[in-house]
């Protein structure tokens, strides 16, 4: 043992050495965290002086400036009201008075020219590389020349199977033909079974392949499989396109229910940043681009951003300025300000140093974030209950009051209130409200950030029995009566959506709530749920209890 021990070639000596190096590589690992984890706090220590200097800006530009006023916090945000907006802005003899040019920046930025043959349509050529056919201004002269009455906007249209309806449908005269530009608007609701494939096969037998079916989500993300069916997707690649309300670079997950196989169908491409469209020192007689768009990026905020540079009318401008704010701030993830955004991007041009410890803090804004939203979810569960109970003493017993919280996965995140004597629909397996009706406060598709709230079904009515369809009908019925009448096609015989929809944009003031145990948005929530729970828990108890017997099941 001694004499391995002297031989520094032995493999004891060897390993030891070997131990000694690893040792110190973990010291200075460990150092190089320390060090970071000391950078990211001082980092966020002097970017808090500099935040609070940007609000300050920000708040003496409001008061002059009225920079976060938009006035479509006013107005009707629902999927018909949005259409209602897109429709009139398409239509060349809609009171904007810009006749058709509106129109065109919608083709030009779907890349589609009605006036081609069916194979350079989209402005490429069947093989997918780009065609030598005319600029974009040539394309749409005999558009221009076409008189505005001849070129036809409909709201709502009707005619299909199942009493279904397009939201919106743009017929162009093409020469002796039509060409129909149509569009599914979906910022809130959910897909309907079959319903992108029904559209797509009934604008065919009506056009001939002479259209487009743009879906306009809130972000990227492909129509459910069950909505356009997977047999139908690379049949349809041509007349159908993904326009969502914001650009978003995010890869197939959880919301495309394409699951990343095979490519997905068409988005289009703005050739152009998310800037805020700005009407000093524009052009307005020029298209904002002129190049061909076919790739990945372009959004309906983008629209709206060079229907402003190109609109000759200063009231116009505004308005779709608001537009596109809009879509950009209830739809996207802005949640900074451009002062705030600003400061902190000249401190790190100026501060290099920091930017490890700024990478770690995106890196943990995420967690920070999912916990913060599912406490705040949590304590609004708590100050339901206490009210709800307060409210109805007498159904102590039999109310059934909880949440669950889970991150960005699609419609994981609600709290409901029920009766369990409410009648509970066969075959559901969810928990949400196991199959029964409920009051009922959920978020949509992207995380916390969509929140709508109302009485939600325990089955989505596409999936119910005669039965079950006719006892919606009398919770509808009843919840009218009540002064609750938004009823949709799907799971929510009334549905509502709620101030503050986007919670992690609001991360901070939910911190300080939890803390304060309450404030104005604990408040917006809690007395906007039990508002709707007042009305809506004894409609139900007269459909759902009173005439049920004690096994649960209606009386004949």
């Amino acid at each position: 043992m001694s004499q391995a021990l002297a031989n520094p070639g032995s493999p004891t000596q060897a390993s030891v050495a070997q131990a000694d190096s690893v040792s110190e590589l973990l010291h200075h690992l460990h150092d190089v965290r320390q060090a970071r984890s000391e950078d990211s706090v001082r980092l966020l220590q002097q970017l808090t002086p500099h935040l609070h200097a940007a609000r300050a800006v920000e708040r003496e530009l409001d008061r002059h400036l009225d920079r976060r006023f938009n006035v479509f916090r006013y107005l009707r945000d629902d999927e018909l009201g949005l259409s209602r907006i897109v429709a009139d802005l398409l239509d060349p003899t809609g009171e904007h008075g810009q006749g058709t040019i509106f129109l065109e920046a919608m083709l030009e930025l779907l890349g589609v020219a009605p006036e081609a043959g069916d194979s350079v349509r989209f402005g490429r050529d069947v093989s997918g590389g780009r065609t030598a056919t005319a600029t974009w201004s040539e394309r749409f002269a005999r558009l221009r020349s076409t008189a505005g009455d001849k070129i036809r906007v409909v709201l709502e249209r009707g005619g299909l199977p199942g009493r279904r309806r397009i939201d919106i449908t743009v017929d162009i005269p093409t020469g002796d033909r039509m060409f129909c530009l149509a569009f599914e608007n979906k910022p809130r609701a959910d897909d309907q079974p079959g319903q992108c494939s029904d559209y797509l096969k009934f604008l065919d037998r009506l056009y001939s392949g002479r259209f487009l079916l743009v879906y306009l989500p809130p972000r990227y993300r492909m129509p459910d499989k069950s909505s356009l069916l997977p047999a139908d997707r690379e049949h349809w690649k041509n007349e159908f396109r993904v326009l969502p309300y914001v650009a978003d670079d995010a890869p197939p997950g959880d919301d495309d229910p394409s699951d990343g196989d095979d490519a997905p169908l068409a988005q289009v491409d703005s050739g152009r940043d998310d800037a805020i469209a700005e009407d000093d020192d524009t052009d307005h007689n020029v298209p904002a681009a002129q190049d061909d768009a076919a790739a990945d990026g372009a959004s309906l905020a983008d629209w709206f951003g060079t229907c402003c540079k190109l609109s000759d009318a200063e009231r116009l401008r505004w308005f779709l300025r608001e537009a596109q704010l809009y879509c950009q701030h209830h739809f996207g993830d802005s949640t900074m300000t451009d002062t705030e955004a600003r400061y902190i991007r000249e401190y790190l041009d100026q501060n290099p140093r920091h930017l490890h410890a700024a990478f770690a803090v995106a890196r943990a804004w995420p967690s920070v974030k999912h916990d913060v939203c599912r406490r705040f979810l949590e304590h609004l569960r708590d100050r339901v209950e206490e009210r709800v109970r307060e409210e109805f003493p007498e159904m102590a017993g039999d109310l059934d009051v909880g949440c669950h919280f889970g991150g960005d996965k699609r419609y994981s995140n609600y709290l409901r209130v029920y009766r369990s004597g409410w009648v509970r629909c066969d075959g559901v397996s969810e928990s949400r409200s196991d199959g029964r009706t409920a009051v009922m406060l959920e978020c949509g598709s992207g995380g916390p950030t969509s929140w709508h709230w109302g009485v939600r079904s325990g089955k989505s009515k596409g999936d119910m029995t005669e039965t079950e369809k006719d006892r919606r009908e009398e919770v509808e019925g009843a919840l009218k009566r009540n002064g609750l009448s938004l009823p949709d096609a799907h799971h929510w015989p009334h549905i509502e959506r709620p101030r503050h929809q986007d919670w992690t944009a609001i991360v901070p003031e939910l911190v300080q709530e939890l803390g304060d145990g309450g404030g104005k948005i604990t408040d917006h929530y809690v007395d906007g749920l039990v508002g709707i729970a007042e009305k809506a828990i004894p409609a139900i108890s007269e459909v759902e209890l009173e005439n049920t017997n004690p096994s649960g099941s209606r009386d004949s």
